[in-house]
């Protein structure tokens, strides 16, 4: 079984995708091991490189976990539900409920140096900034502020209404699909704004979601800061004790810094 090196696709990918799609057929059941590296190299004819690549690539999606020294594993199909890179309005849907939106503010602004680090861009850069507050059922759960390069996706600011799902319309309308994400959550209390768009009667306790997203080609697309009633998200995910990679404070080199992005006036 071999892959197509005669795409513009990289093998990696291609091998991640027949991985992914034999995991979701039941060819591997949650929690069995996977075959060796060497085993996945020989069978489908490629480096032992590229099949550890796959393996990340699955790994930050949530899909599989390791075990030092054992090997690799599939992880639980609700840990993968919970765990996976979804926008608010698939997650929403997948709890049957109806999302919806409504569009706080939008604009171009210049990135800070802050925001050039964590995108990948230079200071001064153009950024398409939006505020969004989300519900579900019609119940005002997070108030989502995102910050996207605007040179990866010029005439976004434009299509960007209530009802628009931006993973979906990043993928649909400029190709660009989401891969990963880095992720860091804190406890907070809310401020006057956020109380207010919220509805919440202080003091209230909020979870501050901070996210930076990456294609599959490793660009980042995303910082977005979100605030989620306290009541309003459940965060999941299955971890054993032999499992390090990702661990840690700072999950990747845009959480460095350890600092806060401030809200735009």
């Amino acid at each position: 079984m071999s892959l197509d090196s005669g795409t513009s696709r990289p093998l990696y990918l291609q091998l991640r995708d027949k991985l992914l799609n034999m995991i979701r057929e039941g060819v591997y059941a949650p929690h069995e091991r996977l075959p060796s590296e060497r085993k996945l190299a020989k069978r489908f004819d490629v480096s032992r490189l590229t099949v550890r690549q796959a393996l990340s690539s699955l790994m930050h999606q949530g899909i599989v976990y390791t075990r030092i020294g054992k090997g690799t594993y599939v992880s639980d199909p609700e840990a993968r539900r919970k765990g996976s890179i979804f926008s608010f309005s698939e997650r929403v849907l997948q709890d049957d409920q109806i999302p919806s939106s409504e569009v706080l503010d939008r604009r171009i602004i210049p990135a800070s140096e802050e925001q050039a680090r964590y995108l990948q861009i230079s200071p001064g850069d153009n950024l398409v900034y939006v505020a969004r507050l989300r519900k579900a059922n019609g119940v005002p759960i997070v108030v989502q502020e995102a910050y996207l390069p605007h040179s990866l996706c010029p005439g976004i600011l434009q299509q960007i209404d209530d009802q628009t799902s931006l993973y979906s319309f990043l993928e649909e309308r400029y190709g660009m699909k989401v891969d990963s994400a880095d992720v860091r959550l804190k406890a907070s209390l809310a401020d006057d704004i956020e109380a207010e768009r919220l509805v919440l009667t202080k003091p209230a306790a909020v979870l501050l979601r901070e996210q930076v997203t990456f294609l599959e080609d490793g660009r980042p697309i995303e910082f977005s800061r979100a605030t989620y009633r306290g009541d309003g998200y459940e965060f999941y995910t299955h971890i054993h004790r032999e499992f390090v990679a990702g661990a840690g404070e700072n999950l990747r080199e845009p959480f460095g810094g350890g600092r806060n992005t401030k809200r735009v006036a």
